[in-house]
């Protein structure tokens, strides 16, 4: 025994503090404990083949340390501070809390409302609420969502004086949230803007139950979750009311979590370490170092622990989205990511448009694996529409194209409601559907659109090719911007059909003039063709400022934006190249930063950058100048 103790004091003295750390982290995420040989398995790979050795190694390790405590019925490990969490769920405490806020991003100042209820099992016992006079005016989008206006919080205490009464009301309990990341997020950055020290409770989010315990719903709003489950929504948009509705929605899922067999405190924040389909989010990346990221656009570089890049990420605010795979309930492939994840490496750049176009570039050269099975954004759509076709047809495509002669336009979030909508137009003008090079002929049999009168039938001859174009400058001229004698056609058409009783007809025509009015607002306010995008976007600030050229959707150049002399290069070159991008086909290896940018000019922030459209070959370098310079 003597040689063990000697032994096992060796190996103390070997693995030193950081060891012990590590375990620390491992277990603050695992309530209900963890045997040796996960220990083991989380320092020594292959050591824990020998049990035995394996025991007595962590025991010498922690067995003096009073951060651990070992459970001898169970044969499992735990922190100290979590034996208080060993209590039956009917008798566990939380606070379920709900903000109202000035903006989605934490900074000093921004909340306007803390809403909380403290629970007792399933149980509501009492109630705080505060105004919160914040640093800013309150966004007029703000005002109308919550109804709180800017002379409601004028006389309200600050942040400063509320939140100590909020820190004493949560005291050491469990904080619940809807979406418990945002409410997290602007809490612990007021914590440790005001107190000097985050906040340390355990935390749940009620969408994550959701999504462990109801899986079969799609939809986890909180007003939708709330009407799904018969729950009142008054005070819905307010901090009281939606911390009442949330705190509803615990006790429902703790119903769920008893009945699943479940039944203490710690058991049920060890659960909800688990990812939607149950596995547990095994995280070796401490939270401090995810607090100590950025809050700045950028990309970031995922590691596993002998530093192989896993995945390459863009982010428009590193910080919140790094956060999102740690804080939110994530896929079984996101957990199975996350889980060997050791080092995240992030590179700040001057806007969301750089982010990704390095993004695009790093994964082509680095071709990390887990960016084949995991998608960043969700997929943009565009319409198209080969000019070079006789009966050109009207298609939704994930992907552009560089046929030339073809314009596209977009891009589009959502295909369902796209796709209805570009089918209604092409019915209504009888644009055909059918895919293929037709060779009208006058016997030929149309398919049954044709027959339906849902297509003018050109395989047969029913229109010429001079009828048929008229029909398709219609649609152009629609998604360009000029939907009016559509619209104006469909209402007059709705009418007739509603006041001869022909209800069946109106109500078509309805859904028909809503797909297209809500189109014809797409086109015209957030796409555009991508080709005829030609513009300059400057990002960065008064330190460095970067230019990205676009002639005709492609990204013709980009370089920095720092003197006269770079502004008037920039002006040549827009000059020289102007009229050749305009005709240039389109080459395959464009596609992509075509795409990025078309994305991005729909997407950016209202201060993200600046954009100079450009109507001619001349551009007066002072307009770039002081651009540049402002």
């Amino acid at each position: 025994m003597e040689g063990d103790a000697a032994s096992l004091g060796a190996h103390h003295r070997h693995f030193g503090q950081s060891v012990k750390e590590k375990i620390y982290s491992f277990l603050a995420a695992r309530p209900a404990g963890a045997d040796a040989r996960e220990l083991i398995g989380l320092l020594l790979s292959g050591a824990g083949s020998d049990p035995e050795l394996g025991a007595r190694l962590v025991r010498g390790l922690l067995a003096d340390d009073p951060h651990f405590v070992f459970d001898e019925v169970a044969n499992l490990w735990r922190l100290n501070r979590n034996e208080r969490l060993k209590v039956a769920l009917d008798e566990a405490e939380f606070v379920v809390v709900d903000l109202e806020t000035t903006g989605g991003a934490p900074g000093p100042g921004a909340i306007i409302e803390i809403g909380a209820w403290r629970m007792v099992g399933r149980r509501m016992t009492e109630s705080f609420q505060s105004l919160v006079r914040p640093q800013s005016l309150i966004p007029r989008l703000v005002m109308n969502l919550t109804s709180i206006t800017n002379d409601m919080v004028r006389e309200a205490p600050p942040i400063e004086r509320v939140l100590p009464a909020f820190r004493e009301f949560l005291g050491d309990r469990v904080m619940v949230a809807h979406n418990a990341g945002f409410d997290y997020s602007f809490l612990d950055f007021e914590f440790r803007r005001i107190f000097g020290i985050g906040i340390d409770n355990p935390v749940m989010c009620t969408i994550r139950m959701a999504r462990r315990f109801m899986p079969s719903l799609r939809r986890r709003r909180l007003d939708l979750l709330a009407t799904h489950f018969g729950l009142s929504l008054e005070g819905r948009h307010r901090g009281l009311g939606d911390a009442r509705m949330t705190a509803e929605l615990l006790s429902i899922f703790i119903d769920i979590a008893m009945k699943m067999g479940i039944t203490r405190l710690d058991r049920l924040l060890d659960d909800h370490q688990r990812g939607a389909a149950g596995r547990r989010i095994e995280r070796h990346v401490p939270p401090e170092v995810i607090n100590a990221m950025p809050s700045a656009p950028g990309i970031y570089l995922m590691r596993n622990e002998r530093g192989d890049i896993l995945y390459v990420g863009k982010a428009r605010r590193l910080k919140e989205r790094l956060s999102s795979y740690f804080n939110s309930a994530v896929s079984s492939k996101t957990a199975e990511l996350v889980s060997h994840v050791h080092q995240i490496e992030t590179l700040v750049t001057r806007s969301s448009l750089e982010a990704a176009l390095d993004e695009t570039r790093l994964i082509r050269e680095l071709k990390p694996p887990y960016n084949r099975m995991l998608k960043s954004a969700a997929p943009a759509y565009f319409i198209r529409f080969d000019m070079m076709d006789e009966f050109p047809r009207l298609v939704v495509s994930q992907k552009m194209t560089a046929k030339r002669g073809v314009m596209q336009l977009g891009p589009f979030l959502g295909l369902r409601s796209l796709d209805n909508s570009v089918r209604a137009l092409s019915r209504i003008l009888g644009l055909r559907s059918c895919a293929g090079k037709l060779e009208p002929h006058e016997d030929f049999s149309p398919c049954v659109y044709g027959q339906m009168g849902h297509c003018t039938a050109p395989c047969n001859l029913s229109i010429n090719e001079a009828g048929y174009g008229d029909r398709v400058r219609q649609a152009l001229l629609f998604l360009r911007g000029r939907s009016g004698p559509i619209l104006g056609a469909l209402v007059k058409s709705r009418d007739q059909a509603a006041r001869a009783l022909r209800y069946e007809e109106a109500s078509r025509l309805r859904r028909d003039l809503e797909a297209l009015t809500t189109l014809a607002h797409r086109a015209n306010r957030l796409s555009r063709v991508v080709t005829e995008n030609n513009i300059i976007i400057v990002t960065g600030s008064a330190d460095g400022r970067w230019a990205h050229l676009v002639l005709s959707g492609r990204l013709a150049l980009s370089q920095p934006l720092d003197s006269a002399d770079a502004a008037r290069e920039l002006s040549e070159f827009v000059a020289e190249h102007y009229e050749r991008f305009k005709f240039k086909p389109v080459e395959r290896d464009e596609l992509e930063p075509m795409t990025i940018v078309a994305r991005w000019l729909k997407e950016r922030a209202p201060d993200e950058g600046r954009v100079i459209h450009l109507s001619g070959a001349w551009l007066d370098p002072a307009l770039l100048g002081q651009t540049a310079a402002s």
